[in-house]
């Protein structure tokens, strides 16, 4: 009970963040007050009709099927993807990103850190692998402690250079892909023998948070900070 609880407000607490984070930059990046107001409320909507969609999809049982095509990845993944593609091809928003600080994008990833506490966790209670953890393969866990110090030494007293910071981007990136390939490793390509974790709990509610909004949203803030800096380069 309490791993779910963990999920669930961590969850409820990244979309808070993100939401206050896009109505602070909105009142400084629009300036005519209807379609700043309208901007804000349709935010709003959308990332609580996100979390609504994950939830009602997940209560289901749907993804708990391990037949062909992947669920999670067709009903989770992808509808994310496709709209980080929106988001960064759509000249209407290159306004929000360009009034966005630097830092914001990097420090939100320290919330790699409780992901990976939760992970862990829920090896611990049998729904995840072992190699899903940072006990495993899964160095993800590296990318949320060191975001604070990347973000201060990079754009609050900058020690760090442009190419290191790339690295940075680019690592966190890898480590995610790492841990995707893990999880559909042991989600639909698993032995007979071996229970695939659609059937121990990952693909329940709440845990299809993992697939359907914490990985999302540090793949959306490293993207992020890769194109507000090739607009705005670090000094």
């Amino acid at each position: 009970m309490m791993l779910q609880a963990g999920f669930i407000f961590l969850a409820l607490e990244l979309v808070i963040v993100l939401y206050l984070m896009v109505v602070n930059v909105s009142l400084r990046a629009i300036k005519d007050p209807k379609q700043q107001k309208r901007f804000i409320q349709r935010t709003g909507l959308v990332l609580a009709a996100w979390l609504v969609y994950v939830s009602a999809v997940s209560v289901t049982g749907i993804f708990e099927q391990s037949s062909l095509p992947p669920r999670i990845p067709l009903l989770l993944v992808l509808p994310a993807f496709l709209f980080l593609f929106y988001f960064f091809t759509n000249k209407k928003f290159k306004t929000i990103i360009d009034h966005t600080p630097h830092t914001w994008p990097v420090f939100f990833q320290s919330f790699r850190i409780v992901v990976e506490f939760l992970i862990w966790a829920a090896f611990i209670k049998g729904i995840l692998p072992q190699s899903a953890t940072f006990e495993g393969h899964n160095f993800d866990i590296l990318i949320g402690l060191t975001a604070p110090l990347i973000a201060f030494f990079t754009f609050v007293k900058p020690k760090i250079g442009k190419s290191l910071f790339l690295l940075w981007n680019v690592a966190g990136l890898a480590t995610l892909a790492i841990l995707v390939i893990i999880l559909m490793r042991h989600a639909y390509f698993v032995k007979p023998e071996v229970n695939s974790i659609l059937h121990t709990g990952f693909a329940s509610f709440p845990y299809t948070f993992l697939a359907g909004l914490f990985m999302p949203l540090a793949v959306f803030m490293h993207i992020f900070s890769l194109v507000k800096t090739s607009r705005k380069p670090i000094e």
